[in-house]
């Protein structure tokens, strides 16, 4: 028999391919594919807009005031940039800065842009929520780029990693807050940009471009100029680049320290422009921006793991959604109580877990590092943020919620099923669709709430239902609303439902001033109505030993003259008495000479 023929009848034993019987653990170099399907990043690109469209034709809410439509910075167009970068965030709103909040604010990126738009369409939120969701498909895209060069695709693009991890962050409800809310730019900015320096930096360590040891850290620096929580990225990029890539220690630093000198030069300017570190050296007495206010240190860090544990329920299931943690929405809690302890050990394992496993350059440890560390910033453990928690908070570390959740899905869970190929292929889709489905729907649902103020306060004042600020807002709009409708009966039944809202709110925070201002704006207008000085002045006693509003004092002068007299004199009496007793002598004898009068 010939030798062609043996080859015929035995022909040569094909390799079997490797088969990777754990993907978790990254011990390769990625190498890109060169050619790559456009159809995920249209898919990316075009969703966020199918999710958040509606959103153009909303109004100004909440804090765009501050930051845009009566800002006067942002008004001066082109000519009021230098004023941004060299201001305190809150000055062009407030005229001066005041230090409300601790640490104060200093984010002229985004405000920067604001200013851009006022100069080219003047006040135009459709132009600024357009904006918006573009950047927000930036963001998807990017992080669709950079994970698909982290994990080079084994799969079809539609079932890989990179696509569900950016499909299931695109969809997120719980991004609904930055995106349809235009003062949220910041945190779009600041993610997007950190983002790109975390890829340019993979480039450099990868192909050692020189020209990328100049443009990163400039990327850098403005993602920290859009939001203070890039600097987070310090820890992120060399963790990711460890975890990655196969370049030794010593080559991470010289990538990183680039960075760290960006921020150096953001802490720099900071310094320059506010004048202070982390501490103005004034004390924050509000309560809406100081929660803390009044709690042990103990009851303080309690409560600041009970949030953070709530930041997990919120990303696992994110319902029910809402603008405002502020007083007491979160209540302050302690020890003994279980939701702080069952927080606690999750952490406590969280962190546990990659520690013990950080050699092993996991999937897993890789995103509960990046949470943790982009967490650690918003937490309240290290320096006060001004309130309990925000759902805007969670935007930068869901990067790694949802990767994880990604990896799980396609990797891990299938595993489970592996002697049942059919079942775990099901299980696969079934879970992957529950999610897709899930988000969207709720996504879609949230989104209305940012319309306009009063939808938006109807929203919160359904949920926060014990936050004392949901409630003055939600009491306020419709004052506002109750102005300008001209039949009295229709008047009466709104100022009849804000009563109610903003004596909630004072129940909960006796001394809010805005609520005492409000509830005193209420009472002037149902006498309008009623006539009823008994109820009138009920009112304005309890408002005025809670708290002194000048609203009160004048509206008073308004009735002198024109009420009886001896009613009057009789309130007057009364509330300067009180007042003395309190210990309030200036403001009691100013009544009790009224009174004599």
């Amino acid at each position: 028999m010939s030798a062609r023929k043996k080859q015929r009848k035995n022909p040569p034993k094909k390799k079997k391919a490797r088969v990777v019987k754990d993907p978790d653990p990254i011990i390769e170099e990625p190498v890109v594919a060169k050619k790559q399907s456009y159809l995920p990043y249209v898919v990316l690109f075009i969703l966020p807009f199918l999710l958040y469209g509606a959103s153009i034709a909303y109004e100004y809410v909440l804090d765009d005031k501050i930051v845009l439509s009566e800002n006067s910075f942002v008004k001066n167009g082109f000519s009021g940039i230098q004023d941004i970068f060299t201001t305190e965030s809150f000055t062009g709103f407030l005229g001066e800065q005041q230090d409300l909040v601790a640490g104060g604010r200093y984010r002229p990126l985004s405000i920067a842009t604001f200013a851009i738009e006022y100069e080219l369409v003047g006040a135009n939120p459709a132009v600024s929520h357009t904006i918006n969701i573009l950047l927000y498909a930036l963001t998807g895209l990017l992080l669709f780029k950079i994970l698909s060069l982290l994990w080079p695709g084994r799969r079809k693009w539609y079932v890989g990693i990179p696509f569900i991890a950016a499909l299931l962050y695109i969809l997120h409800p719980i991004h609904t807050e930055v995106v349809a809310n235009i003062k949220s730019r910041d945190e779009i900015l600041s993610l997007l940009l950190a983002l790109l320096t975390l890829y340019f930096s993979y480039r450099l360590i990868v192909t050692r471009k020189k020209w990328l040891l100049i443009v990163t850290p400039i990327i850098f620096l403005l993602a920290l100029l859009a939001k203070e929580n890039a600097i987070t990225f310090l820890a992120v990029i060399p963790l990711t680049l460890y975890f990655f890539t196969k370049n030794n220690i010593k080559q991470i630093i010289k990538v990183t320290l680039p960075l760290l000198m960006a921020a150096v030069v953001f802490i720099i300017i900071r310094y320059q422009v506010i004048g202070y570190f982390l501490d103005s050296g004034k004390e924050v007495t509000g309560l809406m921006n100081n929660p803390f206010l009044g709690t042990t240190v103990a009851e303080k860090f309690a409560t600041v793991v009970y949030t953070l544990g709530l930041y997990l329920k919120l990303l696992v299931f994110p319902h029910p959604l809402t603008h405002d943690y502020y007083p007491y929405q979160v209540p302050i809690m302690n020890w003994a109580q279980l939701g702080v302890i069952i927080s606690l050990l999750v952490y406590v394992v969280m962190a546990g877990y990659a520690l013990l496993k950080f050699k092993k350059r996991s999937i897993t440890v890789w995103s509960i590092l990046f949470f943790i560390t982009t967490v650690s910033i918003v937490s309240n453990l290290f320096f006060s943020i001004g309130t309990f928690m925000n759902e805007r908070f969670m935007y930068m570390p869901s990067v790694a919620f949802a990767v994880l959740v990604a990896y799980w899905i396609i990797e891990k869970l299938p595993t489970l099923f592996k002697k049942a190929p059919k079942l775990a292929t099901g299980v696969f889709y079934g879970v992957l669709l529950l999610l897709i489905v899930g988000y969207t729907y709720k996504t879609l649902d949230r989104v209305p709430a940012w319309e306009n103020e009063m939808a938006l306060n109807r929203a919160a004042s359904t949920v926060s239902v014990n936050s004392a600020r949901a409630n003055q807002f939600m009491a306020y709009s419709l004052y506002k609303e109750g102005l300008e409708v001209a039949d009295l009966q229709d008047r009466k039944k709104i100022y009849d439902e804000a009563m109610q809202f903003v004596d909630k709110a004072l129940r909960i925070h006796p001394t809010y001033p805005d609520a005492n201002n409000c509830k005193a704006g209420l009472a002037a207008g149902q006498y309008q109505m009623d006539r009823d000085l008994d109820k009138l002045l009920d009112q304005f006693y309890a408002i005025q030993t809670r708290r002194q509003v000048p609203f009160v004092d004048t509206y008073l002068e308004y009735l002198d003259g024109r009420v009886d007299k001896t009613m009057m004199s009789n309130f007057y009496r009364q509330l300067g008495t009180e007042l003395v007793v309190k210990g309030n002598k200036t403001k009691g004898n100013y009544y009790l000479l009224k009174a004599s009068q």
